[in-house]
């Protein structure tokens, strides 16, 4: 068993058996078994996934004591700063994933932006994560769930609900977090 979460479970499993990324720098690594950076918090967060290639993390947010950590909010722990909540619950985040958009993280906020629009060398075809079509099938057939289109809206949703929560939680940890959003 990878983690206590049935969902991450079968998550893990898919990703073993695909040869490719399935969304962009998105890579399950050893559940709760780092701080993501962020030592300050890790008596509430599990972190399971590398969100990016340079090493932001995603990790559930152990917002309260509920048994089925599949229904906690996640976070994003930036690598190079910046600490969000991007989804309400795993199941939304899988939604998100199968956006293939790549997150990018600062203080002042997150965005999920698609690593095609920009140009660049990449070429005709270029393609992030070839298995993505796979993971979206692989999502609607074990979920009944369908891809975010657009995951900045699922993240602004997520944000507005849990906003409060977050803020009176991660202020006092790292101020930073919150003085971005004017909350401070």
């Amino acid at each position: 068993m990878y983690a206590p979460i049935p969902a991450l479970n079968l998550l893990k499993e898919f990703e073993d058996g695909v040869e490719d990324y399935f969304a962009p720098g998105f890579e399950l690594i050893a559940f709760g078994e780092d701080d993501g950076g962020y030592p300050q918090l890790s008596d509430r967060i599990r972190p399971f996934a590398r969100a990016t290639g340079s090493g932001s993390t995603y990790a559930i947010w152990l917002l309260d004591d509920r048994a089925d950590l599949a229904t906690l909010p996640v976070l994003l722990l930036g690598d190079e700063g910046g600490v969000h909540v991007v989804a309400r619950e795993l199941p939304e985040l899988l939604r998100v994933l199968t956006s293939g958009r790549s997150p990018m993280c600062d203080w002042d906020g997150v965005d999920y932006y698609d690593e095609r629009e920009g140009g660049g060398d990449e070429g005709e075809g270029y393609g992030p994560c070839p298995e993505n079509p796979a993971f979206r099938a692989w999502l609607r057939d074990r979920f009944g769930l369908e891809p975010a289109e657009d995951p900045n809206a699922v993240v602004q949703a997520a944000g507005a609900e849990l906003g409060d929560a977050f803020a009176a939680w991660i202020g006092p940890l790292i101020p930073d977090a919150v003085a971005a959003r004017g909350t401070a």
